[in-house]
């Protein structure tokens, strides 16, 4: 299994590994990408359709701040529905991915050196947000053998009296084998 630890590498981010990639490509190299995630097939073209029939309709301003009302109403009959609980549409906040949504958890639980533990790899946005936030991120490697899982184990000698959460990154970054 590689891993810039075992290999005894100096630390890399993985946009970096993105942005020079993108150069190789440009330069006419057939580039595989597996540095962030992101699909490699195009939107479905009902998603795409829709889109376009919403900016044809004038739907371009504002939402509310929480998300669009009917969405969150949506979301809450749904996990209602799902695991029999009783959550108000005005529990609900609606974000534009996951990583804003993490960002105002962050904000909201972490003080000046809290720690989050993540899984190695990561998402390359993650620990910058616990830093940003004055947290710091505490890493537990994860390998191929396990489908790059946290094992309780390994994750349970990392909590300290500083601990505010634990990021289940799920699918995993890269995914899970």
């Amino acid at each position: 299994m590689f891993s810039q630890k075992s290999a005894n590498l100096p630390p890399f981010h993985v946009m970096e590994v993105l942005e020079r990639a993108q150069e190789l490509e440009c330069a006419g190299k057939n580039i595989i990408h597996l540095e962030i995630g992101e699909p490699d097939f195009p939107t479905a073209p009902h998603i795409c359709n829709a889109a376009l029939d919403a900016l044809k309709a004038g739907e371009t301003k504002y939402t509310h701040s929480l998300g669009l009302p009917q969405l969150r109403e949506a979301v809450a009959e749904y996990y209602n529905l799902r695991f029999g609980l009783d959550i108000n549409p005005q529990q609900v906040v609606i974000t534009s991915g996951t990583s804003p949504a993490l960002l105002l958890l962050f904000m909201c639980l972490l003080e000046q050196g809290d720690e989050v533990v993540m899984s190695n790899p990561y998402y390359a946005c993650y620990p910058n947000f616990v830093k940003y936030l004055g947290g710091k991120p505490v890493f537990e490697y994860t390998h191929e053998d396990a489908g790059f899982s946290l094992e309780p184990e390994g994750v349970a000698r990392k909590i300290t009296d500083r601990t505010k959460a634990i990021l289940i990154n799920s699918p995993s970054i890269p995914p899970a084998v």
